[in-house]
């Protein structure tokens, strides 16, 4: 009776490690042909596709680059304000590290 639950127990094992290790197999295969289809078509890309795809960047960048710029003026508006209202904390000490 312990004899069938081991061996129960090594084929249950045995087809667990198998069903993973081909899963892992197909999953980096799979990967693989992912990562080779996207270099190819990044190959294949026309010029007019490739200024496309970078004029798009470049408004994305932009945009990034005006949001930036707003938070920095906002942040200097707050920084100019709390210096008016005597907030500056030039009053208090540094605080100590350590």
């Amino acid at each position: 009776m312990a004899s069938q639950k081991a061996r129960r127990l090594i084929l249950t094992t045995a087809v667990v490690s198998i069903t993973i290790a081909g899963t892992l197999y197909g999953a980096g295969i799979k990967t693989e042909k992912e990562v080779t289809q996207t270099v190819q078509q990044k190959r294949e890309a026309t010029i007019d596709e490739r200024i496309a795809s970078l004029r798009g960047m470049r408004e994305n960048l932009a945009a990034k680059k005006e949001l930036v710029e707003r938070q920095m003026h906002d942040l200097d508006a707050r920084i100019e304000e709390r210096k008016q209202k005597g907030l500056d904390g030039s009053k208090r000490e540094p605080p100590h590290n350590g």
